[in-house]
This record gives structure tokens, C-alpha cells and sequence, in this order.
């Protein structure tokens, strides 16, 4: 079975769970793994976040797209480099993705993060699973027209690998994806970046297999996948 859920609610039980939020939570994550980082804690308040402080950890993320003033590193992809990131411990929150990770630990031991970013590789470690949900993480409480993008690019790759059911959801997403054919991040969520300035955010994340890491999570830490 191939399920899609366009917004992070009613999750069910899954053999695996890919998470979803292109803009740019997962993006941005992978890309920090990816260039090094040991692990990230993704959590799901501020508050939250700055206890890691103390401990050694890199402060990061967003609240409506922009960084908490105290905070080390937003949630803009190119900020973590290699310089900035090897070997770092990160603490993360945004406004929509960590709270959709948070929502997949109940559901799944399989947790993979989904992007265009490592879209092959990804793509090569979840095709051993028989049940997967491709969970959108959404623009506060409402369907992301650039994360259907993703699920659907998933979908199309798997059906030609093996017979799977698809969900109604999952028809939809599949059906969007073949009508579009590329990553075209047009939608609600990528005007207000570009209105914030991040037009660089949403071009790099439109790019396909920049990385060769499949980034999962375990249910504490966001790490690099074997």
C-alpha cells in the first residue's frame, strides 16, 4: 500500500513513513547531515530548543519562516555548509516539519525524510518497503502544493518497480506529479519566501540528488541512514 497524507493528521500505522516538508524542514536537514552534521534533535517549540543550549548544540530553525533572534542558524539550507555544520550536534525547530516528525514516532520504527535534494537515494532505501505513507508536513494545518510534489514523484518512481494498492490520496498526489512532470514551487508557501527573501532556499531545493544520503530518523535524532 502507497498512502499520502496531504496534511500531518489522521496518521495510521505504517511499515515505513516518509516525511515531507520541501521547504523546507527535511531540506534542510538532509542537507546538514549531508554536509556532516553528527545528528540533529528535531523538537517541537522554541522553548524547547534553547534548553539545548547549554550542552553544546547549534540552535536552529524558524517560527513564520524566519529565525528566533537567539537562535545560531535559521531554516535556510544553504546556511549549513560544512563549515558551519561538521560534526556540530543541532537542536531544530520550524513551524510545520518537526512537528510532523514528532506526529511519524508514533506511528512508524521506519522514519525517512523526503526531499528533491536525495530524491535517488532516498528513493533506493524505501523501495523495500511493502506499506508506505508519505506524510506532507503541510503549511499550518493546510496542503502544500510543493510537498504533493514530492509524494507524488515518489509514488510514480515506486509503482514501476512493484505492484503496490494506492490509496485515493495517493492516486491524487501520483496524478498531480505526472501533470507537472518537475519540481514547480509556486505555490502559497514559496511566494511568502520569496517575500522574505529566500528565493535561493527555493530554487536549491528544487534541485534533484544534490545529495547521495538517506537521512532517517530514529525517533530521538535525524541521522544518516545506512
Amino acid at each position: 500500500m502507497l498512502d499520502v497524507r496531504l496534511v500531518p493528521t489522521k496518521i495510521k500505522d505504517y511499515q515505513a513513513i516518509v516525511v515531507i516538508d520541501v521547504l523546507r524542514a527535511t531540506t534542510t536537514m538532509i542537507t546538514a547531515i549531508s554536509n556532516g552534521a553528527q545528528f540533529l534533535v528535531p523538537v517541537e517549540t522554541v522553548e524547547q530548543a534553547r534548553i539545548y543550549r547549554n550542552d553544546g548544540f547549534l540552535l536552529c530553525g524558524e517560527r513564520g519562516g524566519v529565525k528566533p533572534e537567539d537562535f545560531d542558524l535559521g531554516n535556510s539550507p544553504l546556511e549549513y555548509t560544512k563549515d558551519v555544520v561538521k560534526d556540530k550536534k543541532l537542536v531544530i525547530t520550524t513551524t510545520n516539519g518537526t512537528k510532523a516528525l514528532a506526529k511519524a514516532r508514533e506511528h512508524s520504527k521506519n522514519i525517512i525524510l523526503g526531499a528533491f535534494v536525495n530524491f535517488s537515494k532516498t528513493l533506493e532505501y524505501i523501495k523495500k518497503f511493502d506499506d508506505i505513507l508519505f506524510v506532507c508536513s503541510g503549511n499550518d494545518g493546510e496542503e502544500s502544493f510543493e510537498d504533493t510534489q514530492v509524494a507524488g514523484a515518489f509514488i510514480e518512481k515506486l509503482v514501476l518497480l512493484k505492484e503496490y494498492e494506492l490509496s485515493d490520496s495517493a492516486l491524487i498526489s501520483l496524478n498531480f506529479w505526472k501533470s507537472i512532470k518537475r519540481p514547480n514551487f509556486t505555490g502559497k508557501h514559496s511566494r511568502v519566501l520569496k517575500a522574505y527573501g529566500f528565493k535561493d532556499d527555493i530554487i536549491f531545493s528544487q534541485q534533484l540528488d544534490i545529495f547521495n544520503t538517506v537521512v532517517i530518523y530514529d525517533g530521538d535524532k535525524v541521522i544518516k541512514g545506512e
